[in-house]
């Protein structure tokens, strides 16, 4: 599933690292040309003022004198305490520079012949009679060169430097300009993932609404403090809930209606079918009264399906049952006792086993119709002269009654499917609704409860089921 703060959080860094990048270079790039362009201007400046210099000596001596008289001495920077020179910690002294040595002047005449060095007379500067700026190898160093033509003075004035210089500080420019943005790249993380959670927390609190919404509860969701951005889908929502909570209550009230109405016309078949049968008994010498007694078996059959349907409307419009203590034992003794005369007229065996007094929290109507339902179930489904046993135990802070029975039980497959409304199974030859389940599992998950099935102790056929509940403090 694809999130939207993720999405966010990594766009956002990879636009701020992306455009940190192309600054990164246009930096770079930007401060290489401005270095160019100011140690371009200085070489030049050097050249004239070397040319200024010449013609003013050139005036009082002669170019072989002057070329004795001007010998270049380079910077060596002072030793240290223990006699070692240390360019590294001492590239400015009060007596040089030892970046000196990467920077050079030649001055040659017309014909080519060197007549001043400031690397002495063997000086590898080549000799261009063009003037202008120019590039060249020397000792394994690029250096960048100005040539200076004087017709006058008839003399080429050359003056050159390393290209590390410029390299070096090009590349301190550009590390103290991005440094201080590197280094706050990961606060800037931190604050754009602080930004896009508080901004996608309306959308949270939409989301934790809907979360926590009861589906019985479809009032519209709450709308203060929506941004615009998100009202439409609010106000999407509310009329979708608006719309589904109207279907849902004409589906129940239908239900309730039908189930309401069909309860009458029902009792009024059944009256006149004992009716019917009661007048052929009298009357009747061969087999005509089996016709009533099916009718009122179906229509009590019928009768059963609407107490049913009756039953499980109820439990869907109570949507707030009054939960209070209840004692669970005493409870499960006035249904077994209830059902105790049908389990008897099959012969079957009802056992309960309950302590004195277990108090849970749960509403008392309905844990009644649900204790009912699980053991009248267990009567129909089991075959005469079974056995039925009805257990509350505790354990873990749970209180858990179980209903297990002798009957056919239910395939693990399917264990699932009975829970769901009107579900029967294929092979199934007792009468029933396909409701009792699906009613039990209603309760349950009102009172906040599970409800399992499974398997009868010891391996032997049959059906148990489980129905556990927190218990009271």
């Amino acid at each position: 599933m694809r999130s939207i703060s993720r999405f966010l959080l990594i766009s956002l860094l990879s636009t701020v690292l992306g455009v940190t990048s192309v600054a990164s270079l246009w930096s770079y790039w930007d401060a290489t040309h401005e270095v160019e362009e100011l140690f371009d201007a200085e070489l030049a400046q050097m050249a004239r003022v070397l040319q200024s210099l010449l013609d003013v000596q050139l005036k009082r001596t002669q170019l072989s004198q002057l070329k004795d008289a001007l010998q270049y001495r380079p910077f060596v920077a002072p030793p240290t305490a223990s006699g070692e020179t240390r360019y590294e910690d001492q590239e400015a002294t009060r007596l040089g520079h030892k970046y000196e040595s990467k920077l050079a002047f030649m001055v040659w005449n017309e014909q080519g012949d060197e007549l001043l060095s400031s690397q002495g007379q063997s000086s590898d500067l080549s000799f261009q009679s063009e003037p202008g700026y120019h590039n060249e190898q020397l000792d394994q160093h690029h250096w960048r060169s100005f040539m200076l033509h004087d017709p006058q003075l008839r003399l080429w004035i050359k003056v050159a430097q390393r290209s590390d210089v410029r390299e070096e500080l090009t590349t301190e420019i550009v590390e103290h300009t991005l440094l201080p943005l590197l280094l706050m790249i990961p606060v800037l993380g931190l604050l754009i993932a602080v930004v896009v959670r508080r901004g996608l927390n309306p959308l949270r609190r939409l989301s934790d609404q809907l979360a926590t919404r009861n589906p019985n509860h479809m009032e519209p969701l709450k709308t203060d403090r929506v941004p615009a951005e998100i009202s439409n889908v609010v106000d999407a929502i509310n009329a979708l809930l608006t719309r589904l909570d109207q279907a849902l209550e004409r589906e129940r009230r239908f239900t309730a209606d039908a189930a309401h109405e069909l309860r009458t016309p029902l009792a009024a078949i059944r009256i006149h079918a004992q009716n019917l049968q009661q007048q052929l008994l009298r009357t009747a010498t061969d087999n005509s009264s089996q016709t009533p007694g099916m009718i009122i078996e179906g229509v009590d059959q019928m009768t059963h399906v609407v107490e049913q349907l009756l039953t499980l409307s109820r439990l869907e419009f109570a949507t707030d049952q009054l939960q209070q203590p209840i004692d669970l034992s005493k409870l499960l003794r006035q249904v077994t006792a209830d059902l105790a005369p049908l389990a008897l007229d099959r012969s079957q065996q009802l056992e309960l086993d309950a302590p004195d007094r277990i108090i849970i929290d749960g509403d008392s109507a309905s844990l009644s119709m649900l204790c009912r339902n699980l053991i009248d179930n267990a009567i129909r489904y089991t075959p005469p002269s079974g056995h039925i046993s009805v257990a509350i135990k505790q354990r873990h802070g749970q209180v858990c009654f179980c209903v297990c029975d002798t009957g056919p039980g239910i395939a693990p497959h399917e264990r699932d499917k009975v829970l769901q409304r009107f579900y029967r199974l294929a092979d199934q030859t007792i009468s029933g609704s396909g409701l009792g389940l699906s009613i039990a599992q209603q309760i349950v998950d009102q009172h906040g409860a599970s409800l399992t099935l499974g398997d009868v102790e010891g391996g032997s056929s049959g059906l148990t089921v489980r129905v556990c509940f927190d218990q009271a403090q």
